[in-house]
């Protein structure tokens, strides 16, 4: 079985001491595992299709398989997007790791999601030409859960249901809460201002630059990622180090607890 598709690298497993499996985020095929083989050895070949699967780049790959549930073996990758400035910078770098993350935890084999490559794609391409990263991925993750069907609700309050004085965000309901629903459980909730509350209703693409302070970013970056974790079960590896480059200091004051998704 031939598959012909756009993609990017999602990670990179040893296989043996020359071979390299590959997971991908295609557009047409959902994630898609496929075996590089001999692609860690010495030599022009290998150099080359090593070079097109290491950083951030859209690739065009090509493999074959002898049928639908046997793993492919990579016969072709050629770069078609290069993302080459991303590593020069620590925090692009982390928030780049980050989204990768993200699509392999919530991508499945065989389920085409344009959209959310097409989002990664174009975060990719922000961090590439120098967007902030905090401020980048406080404005896409949302785009990025609602795909993935993890979404918030931010238009009425979890308790009353009401449409006014919105300033409370709930991480075990995903929902936004009013000032008088929210008051007795303040040290339970993620206070959220005017400005956040547009950004969550709103989820723009491409993102609207330049709405946020930096402490607002952080605020929904927490909101964000702890929506993340209580949708897949678990910790996201690359939220710590992308906090420690940014900086601890925005986080620990509003409590940043990405673990405690118990909270009401």
């Amino acid at each position: 079985m031939l598959v012909k598709d756009e993609a990017l690298v999602l990670r990179r497993t040893p296989f043996q001491e020359s071979s390299l499996v590959i997971h991908f985020l295609t557009k047409n095929n959902g994630l898609l595992s496929v075996m590089a083989r001999g692609i860690r050895k010495s030599g022009r070949k290998g150099s080359d299709r090593r070079g097109a699967l290491a950083g951030f780049h859209t690739v065009n790959l090509e493999s074959r398989s002898r049928s639908l549930v046997a793993m492919g073996t990579l016969t072709n990758v050629e770069i078609t997007k290069a993302r080459r400035t991303i590593p020069s910078s620590a925090a692009a770098l982390s928030a780049a790791q980050l989204y990768l993350e993200v699509a392999y935890r919530f991508s499945v084999a065989g389920d085409a999601r344009p959209d959310i490559m097409h989002t990664i794609e174009t975060s990719l391409d922000l961090l590439d030409a120098g967007a902030d990263p905090l401020e980048l991925l406080a404005l896409s993750l949302g785009v990025l859960i609602s795909g993935v069907g993890y979404g918030w609700q931010a238009f009425e309050c979890a308790g009353c249901r009401g449409v006014r004085q919105l300033t409370f965000f709930s991480i075990r309901r995903g929902q936004v809460v009013c000032q008088p629903c929210g008051q007795p459980y303040t040290e339970r909730l993620v206070p959220i201002t005017n400005n956040i509350l547009k950004i969550m209703q709103k989820l723009a693409w491409p993102p609207p630059f330049g709405l946020l302070c930096v402490a607002e970013q952080a605020i929904i970056y927490r909101i964000a990622i702890s929506s993340l974790v209580k949708a897949g079960g678990k910790m996201l590896m690359t939220d710590q180090p992308f906090r420690a480059v940014v900086g601890h200091d925005l986080f620990t004051k509003e409590g940043y607890t990405p673990t405690d998704i118990r909270l009401s």
